[in-house]
């Protein structure tokens, strides 16, 4: 889909707009009109979910939105691809979590994990084990569900995860590396006109050699002239079993003077990935060691390549493209190379350096 934006008119601007009212964020916005008010609607409900709060609808605020307007028992949940995605299946995944079916992290994709896990609550109860949540097994798994604060499966299995020896070498790990934007998408703009897919890919391929030299397989999200979705990068990470993930972006601001690097791991309101998490503040602490930049910290989050893969995740954004002397750094290709050595240390570290504390 086409991105909808602030100056943009027409149905498409009213569908979003009717969409942030039926989750209580209809401001005063003029109808059919990408406003003012409707981008900072935007921005709210993207923050509230995790999403780059950029105040324009792109493809992964736009399936958030649609997403957002189910609620369980609205429609039958069963497992297709693209996978069925929404609040309904959000919910869902949290109600087997509570009663201890591990239907993974409630991220609101209904992917084979959330599929078992009904299977296996369908056989407890002694309903037809087909993997569907339709009427029935919706009613019984309300009926059942448990209203307290214990642990999810899906968070018990990470923490215990956590606590396991870890890799005594590099050699044999997979990995993932993911170059963010493409030639089709090519991002924003550098002080010298260099793109921020040029630089993710410069830095990306830097990582890749240096782990490739350590025994790693490491896979590449995409090529040089690709750009594939999310929804893909996701997919391909899934397919290849990797045991990590790091995706790299770049920042930018209206604002000149905006600098600095921060990391982002899943998380919602009620569940964080702890493997993420910590994944994130090695990467990000490699980064500030190098370029001294500000810290913005980590933060959860839910973008499609957190949400969407099995393993571990980090969206690492190193610095602003579009501050003038950290642009012009990250344009540097030994600035470059001093990034991707941090951040092969730090995905070492996450797979040899020992076991999590927890707790």
């Amino acid at each position: 889909m086409e991105t909808i934006r602030r100056g943009q008119v027409g149905a498409e601007v009213s569908d979003v707009q009717r969409r942030l009212g039926d989750i209580g964020l209809a401001w005063n916005a003029d109808p059919g009109v990408f406003d003012r008010a409707t981008e900072d609607a935007v921005r709210t409900f993207q923050q509230q979910r995790g999403l780059r709060a950029d105040g324009v609808v792109g493809p992964e605020t736009w399936h958030e939105l649609v997403g957002a307007s189910y609620r369980l028992g609205d429609r039958m949940l069963y497992l297709t691809r693209p996978l069925v995605r929404g609040d309904d299946v959000r919910d869902l995944q949290r109600r087997l979590n509570r009663l201890g079916f591990d239907a993974g992290h409630d991220d609101g994709l209904y992917g084979p994990q959330t599929f078992d896990a009904v299977r296996e609550f369908q056989l407890n109860a002694g309903l037809l084990v087909d993997g569907i949540a339709g009427p029935t097994t919706v009613d019984v798994l309300v009926r059942f569900h448990r209203q307290h604060q214990e642990a999810s499966a899906a968070a018990v299995r990470e923490r215990e995860s956590l606590r396991q020896p870890t890799r005594l070498t590099v050699a044999g790990a997979r990995l993932m590396i993911d170059p963010a934007r493409g030639v089709d998408d090519p991002g924003r703009a550098g002080p010298d006109g260099t793109r921020e897919h040029e630089v993710t890919w410069r830095i990306a391929t830097a990582i890749e050699g240096r782990l490739a030299a350590l025994g790693a397989h490491v896979v590449l999200s995409r090529g040089p002239t690709t750009t594939p979705t999310p929804e893909d990068r996701a997919a391909h990470a899934n397919d290849e079993d990797v045991e990590a993930i790091l995706s790299i972006h770049l920042n930018g601001d209206r604002s000149p003077n905006a600098r600095g690097a921060a990391a982002t791991y899943f998380g919602t309101d009620a569940q964080i990935s702890d493997r993420g998490r910590w994944l994130s503040e090695l990467c990000l602490g490699a980064v500030l060691d190098v370029t001294g930049t500000a810290d913005c910290r980590t933060h959860p989050g839910t973008m499609t390549i957190l949400r969407a893969s099995r393993a571990p995740a980090v969206v690492l954004e190193p610095g602003f493209l579009t501050h003038p002397d950290e642009g012009r750094q990250l344009c540097d290709p030994q600035h470059q190379q001093r990034i991707a050595s941090a951040l092969t240390d730090a995905l070492a570290r996450f797979l040899v350096g020992g076991p999590v504390p927890v707790g």
